[in-house]
């Protein structure tokens, strides 16, 4: 009896190949989506951050409306 699968079969061996090419395409193309999904989580924080301060700074101007502080900009006197 003659046993051929122990000889290399060229045809499967590409095929192998190519699947672990693209699986490692497809680890990279992961690893990308993760460090973009996490740099855009940051900065959906980030914003949100800012935006609650903004929301405080204009309900507390409303406040002080008559008395400026050092952060707000005053216009040149001319």
């Amino acid at each position: 009896m003659n046993d051929h699968s122990a000889l290399p079969d060229p045809a499967l061996d590409a095929r192998i190949e190519n699947l672990e090419l693209k699986m490692m395409d497809l680890e990279n193309t992961v690893h990308e989506l993760h460090e973009v999904i996490l740099r855009q989580y940051r900065d959906i924080e980030r914003m949100q951050l800012q935006q609650v301060e903004l929301m405080n700074r204009m309900h507390g101007s409303s406040d002080s409306a008559a008395t400026p502080t050092i952060t707000d900009e005053l216009p040149p006197h001319y």
